[in-house]
C-alpha cells in the first residue's frame, strides 16, 4: 500500500518553503531538491519535530556524527542519497501525523516498537526502502482499521 501523503504536509514537516529555498507543489519539484541536496537546514524543522538526537538523525541520513558536525558547520549540502533519505523521514513522518491524528502521536509512535514490524521501530525500519514501504504498509493497514 503506497502512501497518498498530501505535498503540502510533507513541505510542512520540513518547516514550510522558507526552510527548503523554495516552492514545492509536486514530487518532481522534491526530484529536483533531492539531486541537488538539502541543506542541513531543510531537516533541522523535521529533526526537532520528530525528536531525534544529532546521533539519531545522521543514522536516520546514512552519514556519521563526524560528518554530520562537518555539514552542519560548513553548510554543505548533502548527496543525493542522504538527502532521499530525509525525503523518506518525512514522507512518512507526514503520513504518520495524517494517520493517527497529531504530530505527538506520530512522533510517539515512530519511536516505539510496533507488533507489525516484529517489534522493531519505525525509525529504524525507514533506514531502507523495503523497510519504509513495510511502514508504510502498517500506517495503511492502522489507517483502514485492518487487524495486525
Amino acid at each position: 500500500m503506497q502512501s497518498t501523503t498530501n505535498i503540502k504536509d510533507i513541505v510542512s514537516v520540513f518547516g514550510g518553503s522558507k526552510y527548503l529555498g523554495r516552492k514545492v507543489k509536486d514530487r518532481i519539484a522534491f526530484d529536483y531538491l533531492i539531486r541537488e541536496g538539502f541543506t542541513l537546514d531543510a531537516g533541522a524543522h523535521l529533526r526537532e519535530a520528530v525528536r531525534l538526537t544529532e546521533r539519531e538523525f545522521a543514522g536516520l541520513l546514512g552519514i556519521s556524527l563526524r560528518t554530520f558536525a562537518r555539514k552542519k558547520k560548513q553548510e554543505v549540502r548533502l548527496s543525493p542519497v542522504a538527502s532521499d533519505r530525509l525525503f523518506r523521514l518525512a514522507r512518512i513522518f507526514a503520513f504518520a501525523m495524517e494517520v493517527l491524528g497529531s504530530t505527538e502521536q506520530a512522533r510517539e509512535w515512530l519511536h516505539t516498537p510496533q507488533t507489525g514490524l516484529a517489534e522493531r521501530t519505525p525509525l529504524d525500519m525507514i533506514k531502507t526502502e523495503a523497510g519504509a514501504q513495510e511502514v508504510e504498509d502498517l500506517l495503511g493497514r492502522i489507517e483502514h482499521g485492518v487487524a495486525l
